[in-house]
């Protein structure tokens, strides 16, 4: 991710932009990363360059059940990680065989956003746990589009 341009559909720009995004925008990761080391999440590179281009960021996204309704999504971890077991985010990452950072949340909180150490997203709720993206772009133009997310076993 770094310095490459993400390029997100028409739709997904949209809500982003919505939040304020700008594909130049650049943050200070520290804080977002302090509150993972806290909690006990080893730190990764893409990690830090999510929380860069995405950390604090919060607004509407389309809802999962109801066509047309608008929920809550944000990049706040400390928000997340309040919300969230780390024994939980634990049995996440046996399942997915890779370190594991919570990103922020989605629908309303409902859903956990997880950032794998090599890049794919990930979404839990208590057991549940689903395929949200093979990267960081392919991840928010599924969840701002509704698109299917493979559940994992």
């Amino acid at each position: 991710m770094g310095n490459m341009p993400l390029i997100f559909d028409a739709t997904t720009y949209e809500y982003l932009r919505k939040m304020r995004w700008t594909p130049h925008r650049e943050v200070l990761p520290a804080p977002f990363l302090a509150c993972l080391v806290a909690d006990g999440y080893t730190v990764f590179p893409k990690a830090k360059q999510f929380f860069q281009r995405f950390g604090g960021l919060g607004g509407d996204m389309p809802a999962y059940r109801l066509e047309g309704a608008l929920d809550r999504i944000d990049f706040d971890p400390a928000r997340a990680i309040a919300c969230t077991c780390r024994e939980t985010v634990r049995g996440y990452e046996a399942r997915v065989r890779e370190q594991l950072a919570v990103i922020g949340m989605a629908y309303d909180g409902y859903m956990t956003l997880l950032l794998s150490e090599s890049g794919r997203m990930f979404g839990g709720y208590d057991d549940f746990l689903c395929l949200i993206g093979s990267d960081v772009q392919d991840g928010m133009n599924t969840l701002f589009n509704r698109r299917q997310m493979p559940e994992l076993p």
